[in-house]
């Protein structure tokens, strides 16, 4: 081996180490991450409203809940539903500022979310997080999979959510995150059964066996499925 070539191998090798320790580092700031997005999401989404009777906040849970999941392919908005652009400013007036999406619905990479820090079409005058708005972007999309796109009696109620995993892919050369996300519900006419009768029985104050019966019943009818967001984040990696 002559001296350049020795020379060569030996900045392949300094390259490799340089992008080894980028990984490592890409990993850690992904893990920092997790911890971050209850904050993140509490900012964007604090004055945010449902535009319907239905009216509540959905947390990011980091522990994931109880029950079996499933897949979450009998939840999913059907083909010829509006997309991101369309009817998420429709649905969320309050944050319509705030819905920098194009793209799909990012049920896969084919149809992924695009996200933008700044988007002048939608908001000129700021800037905004894009790790947040991928969590801004996960609750209104399970709002849409199980209020928005159902007729009234078969949506749910006491939404919540968890991330299982979150990771980074380049997929022809543009950067992804590829979020799971494990997602509990309550079908609305169960949900407002089991919440008369909670009511009605003075919260069970003094009733331990009542309230574990209605407890057990709210816990027999959650749903649990897990669904996967895939996100280009090309506008700000």
């Amino acid at each position: 081996m002559t001296d350049k070539e020795k020379q060569e191998l030996a900045e392949l090798q300094k390259e490799l180490v340089e992008t080894q320790a980028e990984l490592e580092k890409l990993l850690e700031e992904s893990e920092e991450m997790d911890k971050e997005f209850s904050e993140a999401f509490e900012q964007i989404m604090a004055s945010d409203t449902v535009d319907s009777d239905e009216n509540w906040i959905m947390g990011i849970n980091p522990n994931p809940p109880s029950g079996e999941a499933v897949s979450g392919e009998q939840y999913r908005l059907p083909d010829d539903y509006p997309l991101p652009r369309e009817i998420l400013q429709q649905h969320f007036p309050r944050t319509a500022d705030q819905c920098n999406f194009s793209g799909g619905w990012g049920y896969d990479a084919d149809h992924a979310t695009i996200v933008k820090e700044f988007d002048p079409e939608i908001n000129p005058d700021e800037k905004f997080d894009g790790v947040s708005l991928e969590y801004a972007f996960i609750d209104k999309r399970i709002r849409e999979e199980l209020i928005f796109s159902r007729p009234e009696g078969e949506r749910f109620e006491e939404l919540d959510s968890c991330t299982i995993e979150q990771r980074l892919m380049d997929i022809n050369g543009v950067p992804h995150d590829c979020i799971r996300v494990e997602v509990t519900a309550h079908p609305e006419k169960e949900w407002n059964e089991l919440k008369a009768d909670w009511e009605s029985h003075d919260f069970y104050k003094d009733d331990p066996e009542g309230r574990e019966a209605n407890l057990a019943r709210k816990e027999a009818c959650k749903i649990t499925y897990q669904t996967e967001y895939y996100f280009n984040i090309s506008d700000f990696f």
